[in-house]
């Protein structure tokens, strides 16, 4: 008998389904504990996203800590080098600090990883794992994709440091044009400079039109590559028939300690939060003295809690009646009969309070008959 899926959450649901889709490209579960070594985290906090970590001491003495992230435990201990693959999919829970809350929360996700080996199919792969996980989660969905090289490749065009450059960044992201502009020049950029990084918060829109105008933007070779980069995978993702849900936005920038290349954001209609994130991160495998290279995402299920849910009328399609001289077997098949046409069933000597049912139904004398609904 086939489960009725949906009966379960939305969640649940997604997880079941996403699970189908990473092992039929060939990913493979990684499984984990709750627990790693503090250390881990200490030594990787650039990559966190707060340095808060829930901390207890083990019965050996050791510092550990709730897992506040699964992409450095599966870089800790992976063995795939520049000329392997490993591809990796999990599902696993998180300790954050929540920032509307000021109190820790555990968060669900599922994702996948490739490290190792990464070339251009590889991220293509990527890419649509990610925008099919999208449509699983719901039919309006936008995929927002951006290189982090061309927001890179025009800061250096412009001469701006690192250390600048991490101050804005985040101005860029929050598309704030007013106050980047006041940044920059601070900084002493030269206002053509000025104009190219500004327009960079309202770089956005559909794939093909947004990255025409980026073309016409380029500065450098790090620019020419990452937009070259870009209408390749354009042209992969057009003929897989992926690209309907697709937009470039350039005003979307990570953290720099933490991604390099291609990094992008899935949003569902019905929430105002991304449910979906990911990109590359070769700068991190190779800091954690990991060979080749590193991208992925992670499909925030918590976030699905939020979605609005329609009420079902009911809470079982059938209500069963029966008494004390009830023959079970008979009982147990009548019921089973509902189950195996796709209904909810509920068994019951008297009507529960509060219970939600379409029909009643009372067993007598080894016959179901249907009864009268009481008000």
């Amino acid at each position: 008998m086939k489960e009725k899926t949906d009966m379960l959450k939305l969640a649940e649901k997604a997880t079941l389904s996403l699970r189908g889709l990473y092992e039929s490209w060939g990913y493979k579960k990684y499984r984990m504990g709750r627990f790693e070594e503090y250390s881990l985290y200490a030594a990787n906090n650039r990559f966190l996203s707060s340095e808060k970590v829930l901390t207890f001491t083990d019965l050996d003495g050791r510092l550990m800590a709730l897992k506040p992230d699964v992409t450095l435990s599966i870089l800790k201990n992976t063995k795939a080098t520049e000329k392997s693959r490993e591809k990796l999919y999990y599902i696993e829970s998180v300790f954050r600090e929540s920032k509307e809350s000021h109190t820790y929360r555990e968060i669900s996700q599922m994702g996948l990883e490739v490290l190792g080996n990464v070339d251009l199919y590889a991220i293509a792969e990527v890419l649509r794992m990610a925008a099919k996980s999208m449509s699983i989660l719901g039919k309006h969905y936008i995929l927002e994709i951006s290189n982090m090289d061309f927001v890179m490749g025009l800061l250096d065009a412009a001469s701006v440091s690192e250390e600048e450059s991490r101050e804005i960044l985040p101005l860029i992201r929050g598309k704030n044009a007013v106050e980047l502009k006041r940044k920059l020049q601070s900084f002493s950029v030269e206002e053509s400079f000025i104009q190219d990084i500004c327009r960079l918060t309202s770089l956005y829109g559909r794939f093909s039109d947004t990255l025409k105008k980026a073309e016409a933007m380029v500065k450098n070779k790090k620019m020419a590559q990452a937009v070259r980069m870009l209408s390749e995978l354009y042209a992969v993702l057009k003929s897989a028939g992926t690209v309907r849900n697709l937009q470039l936005d350039f005003s979307m920038v990570n953290d720099m300690e933490y991604y390099n290349g291609i990094v992008f954001q899935g949003y569902l209609e019905e929430l105002p939060r991304h449910v979906l994130a990911g990109g590359q991160y070769d700068g991190m495998v190779k800091r954690m003295g990991k060979e080749g290279a590193g991208i992925g995402f992670a499909v925030y299920l918590s976030e699905l809690e939020r979605m609005p849910v329609k009420t079902a009328e009911y809470d079982v399609e059938a209500l069963i009646l029966y008494n004390d001289t009830a023959d079970l077997s008979q009982l147990f098949q009548a019921a089973q009969s509902f189950v195996q046409k796709g209904m909810r069933v509920r068994v019951e000597e008297t009507i529960p309070e509060e219970l939600r049912y379409e029909k009643i139904y009372r067993f007598e004398n080894g016959v179901l008959q249907e009864g009268k609904k009481e008000c």
